[in-house]
């Protein structure tokens, strides 16, 4: 028996304002939602997923990150200053990503990449 699957909990304080980032500004959909928990999962492409709870939240988790990874990194920028975030500008990394960086509005830190160039593929 081996680990077959990973998801990222993030912790937040308020459902409905975690709920409008991650859906308006990332994309992503909401497929569970429980509001007397303070709990959702939301779903991404290929059915990558991430939990939103209020009862992890704790002062010294304030500063989670998480990276998202996407075929359209300027898409997803446009999408979240649209949505009113404010997301850092693209730039690209040592490790050969395009990425940029933004608070959720729990401070939590969300990366998101996409590759600088395509795979070599053999």
């Amino acid at each position: 028996m081996s680990v077959h699957r990973i998801t990222a909990m993030v912790p937040i304080t308020d459902l409905d304002q975690a709920i409008t980032f991650y859906t308006r500004g990332l994309g992503l959909q909401v497929v569970r939602r429980r509001d007397d928990w303070g709990h959702a999962v939301l779903e991404g492409e290929h059915g990558c997923q991430v939990m939103i709870d209020r009862s992890i939240r704790t002062d010294s988790n304030a500063s989670t990150v998480v990276y998202y990874y996407t075929s359209d990194i300027e898409a997803v920028r446009d999408r979240l200053i649209a949505a009113g975030f404010d997301p850092d500008p693209i730039g690209v990394t040592f490790y050969d990503m395009k990425e940029f960086r933004v608070r959720d509005p729990d401070g939590n830190r969300v990366w998101v990449g996409a590759r600088a160039r395509p795979e070599k593929r053999s």
